[in-house]
């Protein structure tokens, strides 16, 4: 046996025996005298990814799997690691292959679907969800997930019926399953339903985040039945309690808003080429966007993804780069170019998923409908010149109450204060004018009452603007069977209603100085991108 065999052996029969400072030792043994080594990579890996060390445990999986070798311990760690990364697809393709090789095992089922969904992908994750389900330990996270599935289905239904499975399976976690039915947005509570979260309000076995969920979706159970002061109370009272566990970086945003109205952008003359053109529907959260989105993507040249994150990982990478504002001017062709195909690489992921579900889509144009991204729209304009950019405006009474009444499951931190969500506003206003300065007529400002109250007038306006010929099936968004994976996903697939229209004016007794705030606010939305 040679003295690296020799070195291999001690180390997995040290980490097998639980030294993993000793199996440590020996693995890197052999690494020394055999860099190419994939077992001893994967140990390294192992025992990287057991301290919390994940950039070193990937590296190492990367090494050992190009070397030819995997197990399940690395292939599992992977999985792990593709989620914390966000890199779903990839952990979708591994979860596919460990499926098929061990279907019995319902925890990788349930990954699957988990996975799958955030993907997009509702016909994998409704299979493998439904497996996951036999599983005693399984069930209560298959039963929440497969109601988030439907909710994306537009089933309101079945979407109700596996979130009390959840509660029933899981009473400790019976929280979310309470404002998941809440955000289903047609949900009708009943007078169970009202019973059981005044009960677990009134208990004191539920966290503090748990207390704040029990409160949002007990709103809605108080608008249900027109009880305006007590549907305050309680979106206050989870408001109140959410905001110490979410933070606002007030002085953080301003001076990143700051940094990039300072930053000197200007258009791109340069004409580019790409697969496909990238449309970017941007705007406050709870504005219309999805809807915008659901319109769109009813015309057969135009496919549309997810909230996307990327632009905001490019705009990361700039930060710690010396900083956003200063690095956005300054970008070389060369690294125009790197970041252009980073972004379309990552969007391209979607649409061959999408590909594979229905082979005739070839788009010529693609919707990130990330809101956030108005942020980002310098970022845009210079990677994607050509790219067509929504900004959907809603009357900032309606919008901010929207926004309040909402649980966000991560980000939009200022969204538990009526005076950060004014602040945000007001910031979102003064970015989006040095934007309309820069970029002038190649943005789009679409009024989202007027969207409602004119769709004829509207929708063919907005389709004009993305270069393409108007589709009946535009108009008749609302029969769209696509999924949907925003809270507005029962939403829009409704005819136009204008009863979105003004619902803020049941709360302005309750808000007289943050309503006249948000009034002066909406003037001036309106009078700078709208009049």
């Amino acid at each position: 046996m040679s003295r690296e065999a020799r070195y291999l052996e001690e180390a997995r029969g040290f980490y097998q025996s639980g030294k993993f400072s000793s199996a440590g030792i020996y693995a890197r043994k052999v690494i020394r005298r055999e860099p190419s080594n994939g077992e001893a990579q994967a140990l390294l890996g192992h025992l990287a990814f057991r301290s919390g060390e994940h950039q070193e445990a990937m590296s190492c999986y990367l090494k050992a799997q190009a070397a030819g070798f995997q197990d399940q311990e690395l292939r599992l760690n992977l999985v792990t690691l593709h989620e914390r990364r966000e890199a779903f697809f990839d952990a979708v393709n591994l979860l596919r292959e460990l499926v098929e090789e061990t279907p019995q095992d319902l925890s990788l089922q349930l990954r699957l679907g988990i996975n799958a969904s955030r993907t997009g992908d509702m016909t994998t994750a409704e299979s493998a969800l439904l497996a996951a389900l036999a599983g005693d330990e399984q069930a209560a996270q298959a039963s929440l997930n497969l109601g988030h599935v439907y909710k994306a289905k537009g089933d309101t239904d079945k979407a109700a019926a596996f979130y009390h499975d959840y509660i029933r399976l899981a009473p400790s976690q019976q929280a979310t399953a309470y404002w998941s039915l809440a955000d289903l947005k047609n949900y009708r509570f009943t007078e169970q339903d009202e019973a059981a979260l005044k009960a677990n309000i009134a208990a004191e076995e539920f966290s503090q985040a748990s207390q704040s969920l029990f409160h949002f979706a007990l709103n809605r159970v108080y608008e249900q039945r027109k009880q305006g002061e007590q549907a305050f109370d309680a979106v206050r009272m989870a408001n109140q309690l959410m905001r110490p566990l979410r933070p606002f970086k007030r002085e953080a945003f301003t001076r990143l808003v700051d940094s990039l109205k300072s930053a000197e952008v200007k258009p791109r003359g340069e004409e580019t080429s790409g697969p496909w053109t990238p449309i970017f529907i941007v705007g406050m959260p709870r504005s219309g966007t999805t809807l915008c989105e659901q319109i769109l993507a009813s015309h057969s040249q135009i496919a549309a993804t997810d909230e996307l994150p990327f632009m905001e990982r490019l705009a990361l990478s700039l930060e710690m780069k010396g900083g956003y504002g200063a690095m956005l001017p300054r970008l070389s062709e060369e690294q125009i170019a790197q970041m252009r195909q980073q972004y379309i690489e990552q969007v391209n992921q979607y649409l061959k998923a999408q590909g594979e579900a229905s082979p005739s889509l070839v788009p010529s144009l693609v919707i990130d409908k990330n809101p956030n991204n108005f942020i980002h729209i310098g970022l845009i304009k210079t990677l994607f010149p050509e790219a067509k950019i929504i900004n959907v405006i809603r009357d900032a009474r309606d919008n901010a109450m929207g926004v309040y009444k909402q649980h966000f499951s991560h980000g939009h931190d200022y969204s538990y204060h009526l005076d950060d969500i004014c602040h945000y506003w007001q910031l979102y206003l003064e970015l989006m004018a040095h934007w309309q300065q820069a970029y002038g007529d190649s943005l789009y400002h679409l009024c989202f009452e007027q969207l409602v109250k004119a769709p004829d007038q509207q929708i063919p306006a907005m389709v004009d603007y993305v270069g393409l010929a108007l589709e009946p099936a535009c108009l008749k968004f609302y029969e769209s069977k696509r999924s949907v994976l925003t809270p507005s996903a029962s939403q829009v697939r409704r005819p136009m209603n204008v009863k979105a229209i003004g619902q803020s004016e049941a709360y302005a007794a309750f808000i007289p100085n943050a309503y006249r705030t948000l009034t002066v606010i909406a003037d001036r939305a309106h009078k700078s991108f709208l009049s």
